[in-house]
């Protein structure tokens, strides 16, 4: 190209006969290349866009080499990746998919890119960028409609960053219906996976099946073809998955509901106290009774490969209330009155003024023991599987357990509830020494005998401190306490710039983890608190939601302070609706 220009440079006739062959050139490629005047595409201004464009590359590009210039772009983009320079990336996807509006994968890295790339000091997603990943994405889908690529990119980025399932929804339904030859498992099988998370099981299921229809059509119209092999491989894994999560959500959607209705709800009892605990650092910590389920415990029922019951059992009958180490309190801060926008124009320039932070808090330690069901006193906190599996807890000391008496002398009295039998019976002799699932109560009586004749068990279970509780005790799960959330070390990301500010702490059952909803529900619906229960958040959706109105000064200001305390009283006037 260098030593083109050099001779056109030096010959007046040449000049003039490479000007008009590329004027012609630029004609024809207008007529040939009609996403070039998309203003989704091409932007009205280049030079604004690019910052100016060296001359060799707009000669190239507009003399129809935009693709080998494009990757030429794409491999200096890559090397800033590996370098970390993630700033100098942003106007290169820019001319990239100008040049090559096609290049799908340009678009899913750059929507990547911007979602996660840009972090704050303790790697906090810089939110701003969000709404500008999206709008690249709907770009890319503009410019390439009937692919399912970028609509797929877009669902998860909805699903797994932006947590807004119902959007997630539509995505990966716009990727099924606008491509016929769709990937099944990364478009039906995520788009299922999407619909349970919105809270409609019944939709779930019925998205499991339409996928399984697919997989199976699919199967059938490989049979004699070159890549028969790789396809029926491929759709029979697919199939098998799809079989597998369909009878799960099943289950799910047969036990949730009457463990609810057997077990009643949680009352929550949520608490929160939020500190300033120096200039851009907060706190934020609390307690609540977080009551969540043994993992995997509908996996011990018999169900058929439908999800119908082949057993009148409801669950295994033993639930764990806590500790629910997996679920999180949502913590978000940013300039009064923000909502993501839906920017119709894909720009990479977010406002430099804008402070958008979010976190999320784990929850840990929380523990329900009822009267006459057993525990542990173990300092190590430590338990075997079978002791999980019974749903027994450990404490750390007596001081921290509820009151109670020595197994072996709860066994003499009868002071084992049915619940505290069915846990010992488990515990003891585990259900698969008798090729069993699970116990039902009508196994419970003889396993009970056996143990108390057994003088080696009973004395196993003194020596490794199993009680049995006289009293209902609650410890409720606790988060944040040694947590700091620091916001004074990146301030670009968190400029301060406004003077009111929206903190808003919650818990999103559909966020959580799936041993959690066996307890609470889909939508929260296993849960009630008396402060702290929205309903109008999201339509069908229950959560546990506080808002608090804070200005600069209360974010900025030097001393430690208290804004929030609601066991004192403290800040309620700050309560926004």
């Amino acid at each position: 190209m260098k030593n083109f220009l050099d001779a056109v440079r030096g010959n007046p006739k040449l000049t003039a006969g490479a000007l008009a062959l590329i004027a012609v050139q630029g004609l024809l490629q207008a007529r040939i290349d009609p996403l070039r005047r998309q203003p989704a595409v091409e932007p009205p201004s280049m030079f604004k866009t690019t910052g100016g464009l060296p001359f060799e590359y707009a000669l190239a590009a507009v003399s129809g080499f935009r693709q080998v210039i494009a990757g030429l772009l794409w491999v200096r983009a890559d090397s800033f990746f590996h370098s970390g320079n993630y700033d100098a990336i942003l106007p290169l996807l820019r001319l990239i998919t100008w040049l090559d509006p096609n290049w799908l994968d340009v678009y899913s890295t750059g929507a990547w890119h911007l979602m996660y790339n840009f972090t704050d000091t303790d790697q906090r997603s810089d939110r701003r960028y969000l709404p500008v990943g999206i709008a690249l994405l709907n770009e890319g889908i503009e410019a390439n409609s009937t692919v399912f690529d970028l609509y797929k990119e877009k669902g998860w980025n909805l699903f797994d960053k932006v947590k807004d399932y119902d959007e997630s929804v539509k995505a990966y339904q716009q990727a099924r219906d606008n491509d016929p030859a769709h990937d099944i498992n990364m478009v039906e099988h995520l788009l299922a996976h999407a619909t349970e998370r919105s809270g409609n099981p019944e939709a779930a299921i019925k998205a499991w099946e339409d996928a399984m229809a697919a997989h199976k059509q699919r199967i059938d119209a490989a049979k004699g073809t070159p890549t028969e092999a790789d396809a029926l491989s491929r759709n029979t894994s697919g199939l098998n998955n799809a079989t597998k999560n369909r009878r799960m959500v099943s289950v799910r959607s047969y036990c949730r509901p009457r463990d609810i209705a057997r077990l009643g709800q949680v009352d929550t009892n949520m608490s929160f106290k939020v500190t300033r605990v120096r200039p851009r650092v907060i706190r934020v910590e609390g307690t609540w009774n977080l009551i969540g389920c043994l993992k995997d415990q509908y996996d011990d029922l018999s169900f058929d490969d439908q999800g119908n019951p082949k057993a009148a059992n409801i669950s295994s009958g033993i639930v764990m209330d806590g500790p629910v180490d997996g679920a999180r309190i949502d913590v978000r801060l940013h300039d009064a009155g923000y909502t993501m926008p839906s920017p119709k124009e894909f720009s990479f320039e977010v406002p430099d003024t804008l402070t958008i932070m979010q976190d999320a808090i784990n929850s840990r330690g929380g523990k329900k023991t009822l009267k006459g069901s057993l525990y542990a006193i173990n300092p190590t906190a430590a338990t075997d599987p079978n002791q999980e599996r019974a749903g027994v807890y450990s404490y750390k000391d007596d001081g921290s357990a509820p009151k109670g008496v020595p197994i072996v002398q709860a066994l003499a009295a009868g002071q084992l509830s049915p619940l505290g039998q069915l846990q010992l019976a488990t515990l003891v002799v585990p259900p698969m020494m008798r090729k069993k699932k699970f116990y039902t109560q009508e196994d419970v009586p003889g396993i009970i005998r056996e143990i108390k004749a057994d003088a080696s068990k009973l004395k196993g279970l003194t020596d490794r401190k199993f009680y049995v509780a006289l009293e209902d005790k609650m410890m409720p799960s606790e988060f944040g306490q040694k947590r700091e959330i620091d916001m004074s070390k990146d301030p670009k990301m968190y400029s301060f710039k406004a003077d009111a500010y929206d903190l808003t702490l919650g818990f999103n059952p559909r966020i959580a983890p799936d041993f959690v909803q066996d307890r609470l529900g889909w939508n929260g619906e296993g849960m009630t608190d008396k402060r702290y229960l929205r309903t109008d958040i999201k339509p069908g959706l229950q959560m546990l939601w506080l808002k608090l109105k804070l200005t600069r000064d209360d974010l900025v200001g030097a001393d430690s302070k208290v804004l929030f305390d609601d066991s004192k009283g403290i800040g309620l006037d700050k309560i926004q609706k």
